[in-house]
């Protein structure tokens, strides 16, 4: 299942599954330190490496590969993640926004253009009710993107010198409940 959507600058993406033959286009993504470092993992050393993380992400049912279709290539992905409640149980109607794109394409309305996509298909196909998201505060992108998709803050938190992700940093906190129209 692919869903289409166009930027502003009118370059068509699809929204798709990933599948194998995406490992080179994402192994430029899942390398990038920049990439890595605001979506809280690792740069993958190599293609195998990008492959296994490939493979995990394929198993999630509502993560997307965006394709540019000018070029018949993966430049990023987009998608919804389980949300865990407060005593480690699954959120009823609610998701996780998450996203990464290939730093050659950033500052073009790619991903503002497929976080509107997604968040359609999850309040409209899969009826969510609340869908939530979070950035570094010195990602500035990432909030633009999220404030114009009609996210709001509702959190901060700064972590600790020590922390797997962010170490140091203020992490923030973001929820939408509605499409914005």
């Amino acid at each position: 299942m692919g869903m289409v959507t166009v930027t502003a600058r009118g370059e068509a993406l699809t929204l798709r599954p990933f599948t194998l033959a995406d490992t080179a286009d994402y192994y430029e993504l899942v390398r990038d330190p920049r990439i890595a470092a605001s979506a809280g993992f690792a740069p993958a050393h190599s293609l195998t490496e990008a492959e296994f993380l490939l493979k995990q992400q394929a198993k999630l049912p509502q993560i997307f590969a965006i394709e540019l279709e000018a070029t018949q290539h993966v430049i990023g992905s987009v998608g919804l993640y389980e949300r865990m409640t407060n005593t480690g149980e699954p959120a009823a109607k609610e998701m996780d926004l998450g996203y990464m794109l290939n730093a050659q394409y950033w500052q073009r309305g790619i991903m503002t253009a497929a976080v509107a996509r997604i968040l359609k298909y999850g309040f409209e196909t899969l009826q969510l009710r609340r869908i939530t998201a979070s950035c570094l505060a010195n990602n500035p992108a990432s909030k633009q993107i999220l404030l114009h998709a009609n996210f709001r803050q509702y959190d901060s938190v700064r972590h600790p010198e020590y922390a797997p992700f962010g170490p140091g940093q203020t992490e923030l906190f973001y929820d939408c409940v509605a499409l914005n129209v």
